[in-house]
């Protein structure tokens, strides 16, 4: 009745790519969609099949309905290249830019955006973490540049009030350049 494919009769060979899904419902879902080798997630979700195989991430395989899926994105992690692309762009962004801050911040201001971004990338939640070495490199340095670009705005911030400062002293100083004659 049923017969089991013969050695000659091969199947596709499979791969999976990590993605999450976005149901019609609005549910999501993180796994890996199963494509053959020699195509694209394209040629999958506009091709004639009516079912993708789905993993979720405890491996559980699931069969779904085209028709169920939203959307489909990408959950591939960072190659070491393309991290250490992103950092060398860290590199060029003014640090207004990597505070999210408008230029003429106060410091009040720029420790409150300090605060927020420092808590995406905490050292010490990492620190036990078994990482690859990319990732722990790339934790640490946008951490550093954080901390540099928060310091650099702090210092000029510091510098412009000193600045004020010699200027309101030099406004209040008696005039001493002015020479004068007695008995004239």
């Amino acid at each position: 009745m049923f017969n089991r494919p013969s050695a000659t009769t091969s199947k596709p060979d499979k791969t999976f790519i990590p993605v999450i899904l976005t149901l019609v419902d609005g549910e999501s879902l993180k796994g890996a969609i199963a494509i053959s080798k020699n195509s694209c997630l394209g040629d999958l979700l506009n091709g004639p099949d009516r079912y993708v195989l789905f993993k979720t991430n405890l491996g559980e395989p699931i069969y779904l309905s085209q028709t169920t899926i939203a959307a489909v994105q990408s959950n591939e992690k960072p190659s070491a290249r393309q991290l250490d692309t992103s950092l060398k762009n860290l590199e060029d962004i003014s640090p207004y830019l990597i505070l999210k801050v408008e230029p003429g911040a106060n410091k009040a201001d720029l420790r409150t955006a300090y605060h927020q971004l420092v808590k995406h990338y905490p050292p010490d939640q990492f620190a036990n973490v078994k990482l690859p070495r990319e990732v722990r490199s790339y934790l640490v340095s946008v951490i550093a540049r954080l901390n540099a670009a928060y310091q650099e705005l702090v210092d000029e911030i510091d510098r412009l009030e000193r600045v004020k400062q010699l200027a309101q002293a030099a406004k209040k100083a008696p005039d001493t350049d002015t020479i004068r004659y007695f008995g004239q």
